[in-house]
C-alpha cells in the first residue's frame, strides 16, 4: 500500500470516528460548519500528498540520472588497471626487474667467464585500449644487459599501436616484441630457465628480438595461430655495430587439447633477411648474461646476400608436466663466388611443477603462461615449486667459418612465493670446442651457478 493510500485511509477513519463517537451518540447534532472544516482538512491533506508525490518523483529522477564515476581501478594479480565505465578505454601499468648473480669455473682452454651481478632487465611500461578496437603499448628498458651484457642507457623495448576490430586478429605497427618461436613467444617473466636456449636466441637475433621496428598481423582460432611481419632494426640502433636488414618472418602453430588438463603444440618458424647494412654474425653466451663472453661465435660473415633461418617447434603439457623442443637451421647465401653456409642448433627441455599447479597455454600468442601458485605465501601456503632441465646443442662450424660447437646442460629450481615474485637457481655445464674468435682455444668445459631474483607486475 502506498503512503498516499495509507494517509487517505487514516483521514477517512478519523472522520468516521468523529461521526460515530460518543458525542454524536449523545444526540448532539453535527453542525454544517464542522463538516465543512473536516472537508477542508481532507482537501489540504490531499494537496500535501500531491506535492509530496511530485517532489519524490523529481528526487528519484535526479538519483537515476546522476553520473557515476567515469572510471574504476582493478588490481588483479597485483597488476594495476584503470578502465572507463563505458568500456572504451583501459590503461594498465606493468614492470619487471630481473637481477642476476653468477659464479663460473672455466678450463684452461677457455677464456675466463667472470663472476658478476647484473640487472638483466629493468622495465616499466603501459598498455591498453582506446575506443575498444584500438590497442597500444609502450615500455622502456633500463636493464644492464639488453645489449651484449654491457651497461646501456634506457632504450625503447616496445612502442606500438594495433587495430583489434576483427575478432581474434591484431594488426600492429611500431616497435614490437614479436611472438616468434615457442620460447621467445613466452614472456621473459615466465620462461622456465634463466635464459632461453642458444637455438632460440640466434633465431630471433637477426630479425625479431625486442623492440624491432615492425609491421604485420597475427591471428588465431581455437586451435591455430599464425603471424606474418616485416621488420627492420630497433629504433636508435647503431648500424655500425649491428647488421641492419630487411626481414620477413612468419610463424604457424597448430595446438589441440586431448583433455582439459593437456595441450599438444606443433609449429614452425621462418625468417628471411636481405640487404644487410654490415656483415651479420651468429653467437650466444652460455646460459647467463653477467659477462659478455661468447663461447660460440662466428664473428662477421662476409659477403652475405641473404639469410634464411627456419625450423620446427613442438611441446606437450599434461597438468604439472611439460616438455618442449625447437630445432633451427641458419642458412647464408653468399656473393662473389663464396660458398654458402649452413649451421644449426636445437634444444630439448622438460619441467615439473612439484606443488601440482597446471601449466597454462595461450593460443593468442601460441605460448605458455607463467606459474601461478595455488597456495601463495601469506595465504596459508608455501608458494609453488618447479624443477627443470634442458640440453642444448649449437654447431656454428661450416666450411671456413669456425664458430665453435657448444653442448650446454642446464638444470634449474624455481620458487614462486606468489604471482609477483620468483627466485630461480640454475646450474649450467657447457662443453666447448675451439672457435675463430679466440674465446676457446682447445676443447674444454665451463660450469656456472646463477641465481635470479625476479619482481614483475
Amino acid at each position: 500500500m502506498t503512503l498516499r493510500k495509507i494517509l487517505l485511509a487514516g483521514t477517512a477513519l478519523g472522520a468516521a470516528a468523529l461521526l460515530t463517537g460518543p458525542a454524536f451518540a449523545g444526540s448532539a447534532a453535527v453542525t454544517q460548519n464542522e463538516i465543512n472544516t473536516l472537508k477542508q482538512q481532507m482537501e489540504d491533506l490531499q494537496q500535501k500528498l500531491d506535492d509530496l508525490q511530485v517532489s519524490t518523483q523529481a528526487q528519484l529522477k535526479t538519483v537515476k540520472t546522476a553520473p557515476a564515476s567515469d572510471a574504476f581501478v582493478t588490481m588483479k594479480g597485483g597488476h594495476p588497471t584503470i578502465a572507463s565505465n563505458d568500456g572504451n578505454f583501459t590503461l594498465s601499468f606493468n614492470g619487471r626487474a630481473h637481477f642476476d648473480v653468477a659464479t663460473a669455473s672455466t678450463d684452461d682452454g677457455l677464456k675466463k667467464y667472470n663472476d658478476g651481478a647484473n640487472f638483466r632487465r629493468a622495465e616499466i611500461g603501459v598498455s591498453g585500449t582506446a575506443y575498444k578496437d584500438w590497442g597500444y603499448a609502450f615500455a622502456v628498458q633500463f636493464g644492464g644487459s639488453g645489449k651484449d651484457g654491457k651497461n646501456a642507457p634506457a632504450d625503447i623495448k616496445e612502442g606500438y599501436i594495433s587495430y583489434n576490430g576483427i575478432k581474434d586478429v591484431s594488426i600492429q605497427a611500431g616497435a614490437i616484441c614479436l611472438p616468434f618461436t615457442l620460447d621467445y613467444a613466452t614472456s621473459s617473466n615466465d620462461i622456465t630457465l634463466i635464459e632461453r636456449a642458444a637455438a632460440v636466441s640466434m633465431m630471433v637475433g637477426q630479425a625479431s628480438d625486442d623492440g624491432r621496428t615492425a609491421f604485420g598481423v597475427k591471428g588465431h582460432t581455437d586451435n591455430i595461430f599464425a603471424m606474418a611481419y616485416y621488420t627492420k632494426d630497433r629504433p636508435g640502433q647503431d648500424a655500425t655495430t649491428h647488421s641492419e636488414s630487411d626481414n620477413w618472418l612468419g610463424r604457424a602453430v597448430f595446438a589441440f587439447n586431448p583433455d582439459a588438463n593437456s595441450v599438444v603444440h606443433i609449429g614452425g618458424d621462418v625468417a628471411y633477411s636481405s640487404h644487410f647494412s654490415s656483415d651479420p654474425s651468429l653467437g650466444d653466451r652460455p646460459g647467463i648474461r653477467v659477462d659478455d663472453i661468447k663461447y660460440i661465435n662466428t664473428g662477421s660473415i662476409a659477403n652475405v646476400d641473404s639469410a634464411t633461418f627456419y625450423g620446427p617447434e613442438a611441446a606437450v603439457a599434461y597438468g604439472p608436466f611439460r616438455a618442449q623442443g625447437e630445432y633451427y637451421k641458419y642458412d647464408f647465401s653468399r656473393k662473389n663466388s663464396l660458398s654458402d653456409l649452413s649451421m644449426d642448433a636445437w634444444y630439448l627441455q622438460a619441467s615439473w611443477i612439484i606443488t601440482g599447479e597446471a601449466y597454462k597455454y595461450k593460443i593468442g600468442d601460441a605460448a605458455f603462461g607463467g606459474v601461478k601458485p595455488s597456495h601463495p605465501i601469506g595465504a596459508g601456503g608455501f608458494g609453488a615449486w618447479e624443477i627443470a632441465a634442458r640440453y642444448s646443442d649449437a654447431d656454428l662450424n661450416d666450411g671456413a667459418i669456425l664458430g665453435g660447437h657448444e653442448k650446454l646442460t642446464t638444470v634449474g629450481l624455481n620458487w614462486y612465493p606468489n604471482s609477483t615474485f620468483r627466485f630461480m637457481l640454475n646450474y649450467m655445464h657447457g662443453e666447448e670446442t675451439p672457435n675463430s674468435s679466440g674465446t676457446v682455444s682447445k676443447d674444454g668445459n665451463v660450469d656456472i651457478v646463477a641465481l635470479r631474483t625476479q619482481f614483475a607486475f
